[in-house]
C-alpha cells in the first residue's frame, strides 16, 4: 500500500485530505459544544436539524455542482471550494444565534458536496491501475475511520488549554493548507471531446440519470441502503442503547464507537488483499449478506460485551462494501462522465442516510431493540438480494 506514496500527485492530495479531515473532525466536536452553549438542553434538536441540513445539501447540491462543472478546471474548483470552506468555518467563530449555525452549516456542506466527488474523480484519474485505485480507496477509508477515532482524543487534550471556539480557527487553517497542497499538485491531463451545449437542468441531473440507467450502478444504490440502514443504527441509537437501556456511562459509549471505527479501519486495510482471491462484487455482496445475519444476531444482544463485538463487526463489514464502490463506478463509466457519476453516488448514498436516520431512530423508540434489529435484518436482506439480482441475473436494458 505504501507504494502509493511514491506517486507525487496522490501523495499531496492525500495529505490535503488528511489535513482537511482533522480540521473537520474538530469542528464537528466544537459545533456540538457551541449548540449546547446557545441552546442548553435543546442542543440535541439543534444538532439534529444541522445534520438534516447537511444531508439535504449533500443530496441536492452535489449533482448540481458536478453536473455544471463536468471535467473542466477541476484543480481550480477544488482550490476555490477549499478557500470558501475556510471562510465559512471562520464565521462559526463569531456565531451568536442558532439560525446562523443553520445557514453556515448549509453553505459549508454545500461546498463539501462539490469538493468531495471532484476529489474522488481526480484520484481515479491519478491512480490508473485498478489495484492502485483500490488501495487508494482503502487508504482514504482508513483515514476517515482513524479521524473518527482520533478527533475526540485530540479534542479532549486541546480543550484542557484552549476554548472550543479556537477549533474553528484551526479548521480554517486546515482548509487553507489543503488548498495550498492542491495548488502545488500536478493534475493529470484529461482530453475530453468538446461537448454540445446542454441546458443547465440536464447537466444537473445527468449523473443521476446515468446512474439509474445502469443496472450495475443500481446495485450500488441497493448496497448504499445496506450501509445506511445498519450504520444509522450505530450512529443514531448507540447512546440510547448503551446509556438508556444498559444504563452505562458516556465512556462506554465512546468505547463502543471506538470498536466500530477500529473494525472499519481494519477491514479497509485488507480489502485489496481479499480482492486478490475474489472479485469486488462478491466481496461487497458477502459483506452485505453477513450484515443482514449480524443484524439478526444483534437482536438477541443482552450484554455490553456482546454489543462491542457486534459493533466491531458492523464496522468491519461496512468497509467491505464501501471500499470497492469507487472501483465499480470507474469500471462502469467513461472518463468524461466520471465526475458526474461520483457526484451522483455522493448524492444518492446520502439520500439513503437521510431516509435511514429518522427511520432507525423511530424504530427503537416505538418497537424496542429486538424488533428494530429484526426490521433492519429484513431491509438489509432485501437490499442485498436486489444487488445480487442486478449483478448476476440475465441483463436486459433498463428503461429509466
Amino acid at each position: 500500500m505504501f507504494e502509493l506514496f511514491y506517486i507525487p500527485a496522490f501523495r499531496t492530495l492525500f495529505a490535503a485530505q488528511i489535513i482537511a479531515l482533522i480540521g473537520t473532525g474538530l469542528t464537528t466536536i466544537a459545533l456540538a459544544l457551541l449548540a449546547f452553549e446557545l441552546a442548553g438542553n435543546q442542543a440535541g434538536i439543534v444538532l439534529g436539524t444541522a445534520l438534516a441540513i447537511k444531508m439535504i445539501a449533500y443530496v441536492f447540491i452535489s449533482p448540481l455542482i458536478t453536473g455544471l462543472i463536468g471535467n473542466n478546471y477541476k484543480k481550480l474548483y477544488l482550490i476555490v471550494f477549499d478557500l470558501m470552506r475556510a471562510f465559512a468555518v471562520i464565521l462559526l467563530f463569531f456565531v451568536n444565534s442558532i439560525w446562523q449555525i443553520y445557514l453556515i452549516i448549509f453553505c459549508l456542506h454545500a461546498l463539501s458536496a462539490g469538493f468531495t466527488p471532484i476529489y474522488q474523480s481526480v484520484t481515479s484519474e491519478i491512480l490508473k491501475e485498478d489495484s492502485l485505485f483500490v488501495r487508494g480507496s482503502s487508504l482514504s477509508r482508513v483515514a476517515y475511520n482513524l479521524e473518527n477515532i482520533l478527533s475526540p482524543t485530540f479534542a479532549i487534550l486541546m480543550l484542557s488549554f484552549m476554548n472550543y471556539s479556537w477549533f474553528f480557527i484551526g479548521n480554517t487553517i486546515c482548509f487553507l493548507l489543503s488548498a495550498l497542497l492542491i495548488l502545488v499538485t500536478k493534475f493529470p491531463e484529461i482530453h475530453v471531446k468538446k461537448m454540445e451545449f446542454t441546458p443547465i437542468w440536464k447537466k444537473a441531473i445527468s449523473g443521476i440519470v446515468l446512474f439509474l440507467r445502469n443496472r450495475n450502478l443500481l446495485a450500488i444504490l441497493s448496497l448504499n441502503m445496506v450501509i445506511a440502514t445498519s450504520g444509522a443504527m450505530i450512529l443514531v441509537n448507540s447512546v440510547t442503547i448503551i446509556q438508556g437501556i444498559f444504563g452505562l456511562s458516556e465512556s462506554k459509549l465512546v468505547l463502543a464507537m471506538l470498536y466500530y471505527g477500529i473494525g472499519a479501519a481494519l477491514s479497509a486495510m485488507i480489502v485489496f488483499i481479499i480482492s486478490a482471491i475474489s472479485n469486488y462484487k462478491l466481496i461487497m455482496l458477502a459483506g452485505a449478506f453477513l450484515t443482514s445475519l449480524l443484524s439478526l444476531g444483534s437482536s438477541f444482544i443482552q450484554s455490553y460485551e456482546a454489543l462491542l463485538i457486534s459493533w466491531a463487526c458492523f464496522g468491519f463489514l461496512s468497509s467491505l462494501i464501501l471500499v470497492p464502490i469507487g472501483q465499480i463506478l470507474r469500471e462502469e463509466t467513461d472518463i468524461k462522465d466520471r465526475t458526474v457519476i461520483f457526484g451522483a453516488q455522493f448524492s444518492l448514498s446520502h439520500a439513503c442516510w437521510l431516509i435511514a436516520y429518522p427511520l432507525i431512530g423511530y424504530l427503537l423508540v416505538f418497537f424496542g431493540l429486538k424488533v428494530s434489529f429484526m426490521i433492519i435484518f429484513s431491509i438489509v436482506l432485501v437490499a442485498t438480494f436486489t444487488a445480487w439480482f442486478l449483478w448476476y441475473r440475465p441483463k436486459g436494458k433498463l428503461y429509466l
